[in-house]
Formats: structure tokens, sequence, C-alpha cells
């Protein structure tokens, strides 16, 4: 059930007109950069919009959230979709406005190969009538310094058609380390140890 209604967002929120082109855009090659920070980088902390709450490990709340939404984006059913089992939620003024998914080390994600004691910031995602307002910015600071209260090193990875993220990483202290060229649906992962493509 969670995947026909992560299927029926992505119908809702692009039409079932568009499913071709997404379809196309996935077999697209694009440029995906490849950020880390290590405990003790992040920048000072960045302004939270007012009516703002977020959470760390909020995957039971975001549940309950989607009993009571149906109309969720699938980026809210990473659990469901790809096995995630951590994220990072915020609300504005009580409705929920966003998500940032946390995959750690053994998970299998489609580009970073994790070693013990690491993880990967992906698949983030803001309420489109929240749009605009730093929402986004003041998850990926928070996601990231719950994450490195766990571990000493963090990932998150960024297409180069994805501007907003592009620029929040640097805000939040991650800096760039390596780019791959890939296809969105599968491809090389990325290996920070050997710092190659494999």
């Amino acid at each position: 059930m969670p995947r026909v209604s992560a299927v029926l967002a992505l119908i809702r929120d692009e039409g079932i007109l568009n499913l071709p082109r997404i379809a196309l855009d996935s077999l697209r090659l694009l440029d995906f950069h490849i950020f880390v920070i290590n405990r003790g980088e992040q920048l000072a902390p960045l302004p939270v919009p007012d009516g703002v709450t977020m959470y760390a490990d909020a995957l039971d709340r975001l549940k309950r959230a989607r009993e009571k939404r149906t109309a969720l984006s699938n980026e809210f059913w990473r659990d469901q979709m790809s096995g995630a089992s951590h994220c990072a939620t915020l609300e504005l003024n009580g409705e929920l406005g966003g998500v940032v998914w946390a995959y750690d080390y053994p998970a299998e994600r489609p580009i970073i190969v994790l070693e013990p004691g690491e993880a990967e910031l992906s698949t983030s995602y803001t309420v489109e009538k929240f749009r605009g307002r730093g929402l986004y910015r003041a998850l990926l600071y928070f996601a990231t310094d719950w994450q490195l209260r766990e571990r000493p090193r963090l990932f998150t990875i960024v297409a180069s058609n994805n501007p907003t993220p592009m620029k929040a990483v640097y805000q939040v202290g991650f800096h760039e380390v390596g780019v791959i060229r890939r296809r969105a649906i599968h491809g090389p992962k990325f290996s920070i140890n050997q710092m190659t493509v494999k």
C-alpha cells in the first residue's frame, strides 16, 4: 500500500502525462556532487524560521503524519521504497513541511560506498507550499548536527540540476570531495576511501 500511495502521489504531483518525461529524465546522465563533513566542521547555527519545529530520528512521527495525509510526495515514503530507517522531519506551525533521510552503514545506497561509522543524508524534500522560506537549509543543518553527534563523518550528494541544496550544503559546512556522472536510477558508486568511481 505505501508504494502505491507513493506512485499515486507522483502522478498527482507531476500528472500522468508527465510520467514518460520523468522516466526519460531518470535515464539522463547527471553530475552528482559528493560532499562530506566531519565532526567539528559544522558552521555556526543557521537561523530557524518562526513556527518551525524539527525532530531527529522521527520515523515513527512521520508514519503517524502519513496516516493523516494521503497526498504526500514519494520522498516521504523512502522507508518503504528504499529501506531507509532514519529521518529528520520539520513541521511549520504543526504541519509536516519537510524530511531528510539518513542512511547509515551498512545500508546500500545508490552512490556512496559507506564504511562503518559513516552515514549519508539523502532524499530530502520540502512541501511545495513551504518552499522559499529557508526550511530546507534549517532542516539540513539540524539533521547534520543530529548525525554528527552519532558519528565522526557524514556525506550528502547533490545533483547538478538541484540549485537549492547546492547552496545549502556549503552554508552548513560540507565541502565537495568529488563528482561522478551517472544516471539517476543506476550507475557507479563513489568510495571516499579509494577516491575512485567503482
